[in-house]
């Protein structure tokens, strides 16, 4: 999983973010991915979130791991920021993209999942966690294991329960358990069984981006994470947008009060084929990764042209071969207006 929201574009993008303020800690939520160290924990601004999502964290050998002795530190470093503010919650978030190997065969029996939820108690406690936080990229989809759904909602069921009795014990509150999902409709049919996903989870966070990404089957240029499709766009390509998945995920079973819409703060680039063509759906030969905030402010100062698209309500720039889909001020304000008009929780 790549950052829905990163710190640093967060700093910049303030008076947008403000959008969802209305409501506070006590209602809209505003959940802020943080891999560690980027940048240190002691330079997070913590009014800017009402939970931090701190990783990541691997499943290695049935349990939770956290890392090296670093990590480890990292984590406590960040936890600590509930003194100064008493309201954030920060929880462990354990998987992302290319780091899920492990989930299929700490799900697949009753016996392996105790094992690991035991794991996540631990280090809960350890650390000073308010919650879990799963980012499987994704069941069923990447290893072809039909059970994985199935076991997938057994895990959470079972999370969840031994959870309430913990906290029956303790007089504790609960932890969090939370959920990073896919939003293509073609993943989400095969990985989640969404109605029951509903009755355990705390919220899901919808992975509202890498929509278009430059690929040897898709070699032209597209929007990350455009908030609607345009008009252009036909079949399937009209439902790879925000508002499509999050429509889709609370249509087969999510409320939306559970749903947290992602905002991607880095940006995809591309290599086009021909300058002169410089539009969407422009062909590209190939890429040259992803970029943060302050790459594309570079680029901008540096005589990038700036296009904005009335129809997906996201901006890209271009100058010569280069093309880059991004996310700014304008975008992310009006994704945020979009969130609370529609009901969503943040």
């Amino acid at each position: 999983m790549k950052l829905a929201v990163l710190f640093f574009l967060l700093y910049l993008c303030v008076p947008a973010l403000n959008e969802l303020r209305g409501k506070g800690k006590q209602g809209l939520l505003r959940v802020c991915y943080y891999t560690l160290f980027n940048p240190e924990p002691r330079s997070l601004n913590t009014s800017l979130c009402t939970h931090i999502i701190a990783g990541f964290a691997s499943v290695t050998d049935g349990v939770l791991d956290l890392g090296s002795d670093a990590n480890k530190k990292g984590y406590l470093e960040t936890t600590s920021l509930k003194n100064v503010d008493p309201h954030l919650k920060v929880l462990i978030t354990v998987g992302g993209g290319g780091n899920d190997n492990g989930f299929s065969t700490a799900f697949n029996s009753f016996q392996n999942r105790t094992r690991f939820i035991s794991s996540v108690f631990s280090v809960l406690k350890k650390y000073n966690f308010d919650g879990l936080d799963i980012d499987w990229e994704f069941p069923v989809w990447n290893d072809f294991v039909p059970k994985d759904k199935e076991n997938f909602i057994d895990f959470l069921k079972e999370f969840k329960a031994a959870s309430v009795l913990k906290s029956f014990v303790t007089k504790k509150t609960p932890p969090l358990l939370t959920v990073a999902v896919a939003a293509p409709s073609v993943i989400v049919q095969k990985a989640y069984d969404i109605p029951q996903m509903s009755k355990y989870v705390d919220f899901i966070n919808l992975m509202s981006y890498d929509y278009h990404d430059y690929t040897w089957y898709t070699p032209f240029t597209g929007h990350n994470s455009p908030l609607f499709n345009r008009s252009a766009e036909k079949a399937y390509f009209a439902t790879l947008n925000t508002a499509s998945s999050a429509y889709y995920w609370n249509q087969n079973g999510m409320p939306k009060s559970k749903i947290m819409i992602g905002i991607p703060t880095y940006a995809h680039t591309y290599i086009l084929l021909d300058p002169k063509y410089h539009g969407l759906d422009a062909p590209a030969t190939g890429s040259n990764g992803d970029l943060n905030f302050y790459d594309v402010c570079k680029f901008l100062s540096s005589g990038g042209i700036r296009v904005f698209d009335n129809e997906s309500l996201v901006p890209y720039t271009y100058s010569g071969y280069d093309w880059i889909s991004y996310e700014d001020q304008i975008s992310i304000k009006l994704k945020a207006n979009w969130i609370k008009s529609q009901g969503f929780g943040g």
